[in-house]
């Protein structure tokens, strides 16, 4: 993952087209409306094999897939239960960015 908020963009415009056949559902870059353009750049994932979880005090289960495939925005998730970092930048229309974590 680059330090620099300018080098992201162009890491996640070179990994687009990579990620798009490796990685069902996965963009790493594209545009959200109202002139901004977002990108994300993963700098690692790791599996989860176990947890637990409640909700109040409900119990929520075993991990399960996740299925059918979240679709939102411009990308998914994958499949099997992960966590992931993830920087994303955001270009607003004026031609600012921010930052986000």
């Amino acid at each position: 993952m680059p330090r620099h908020d300018a080098v992201a963009p162009l890491l996640a415009t070179a990994a687009d087209p990579f990620a798009r056949v490796l990685l069902d559902g996965v963009r790493t870059r594209g545009t959200a409306g109202q002139g901004r353009r977002e990108w994300y750049v993963a700098g690692d994932q790791h599996a989860i094999t176990a947890v637990r979880a409640l909700w109040g005090s409900a119990d929520l289960g075993a991990l399960a897939p996740v299925v059918p495939p979240v679709r939102f925005g411009f990308s998914s998730v994958p499949a099997a239960p992960t966590v992931t970092r993830v920087r994303t930048i955001i270009e607003m229309s004026a031609g600012r960015t921010r930052p986000g974590h």
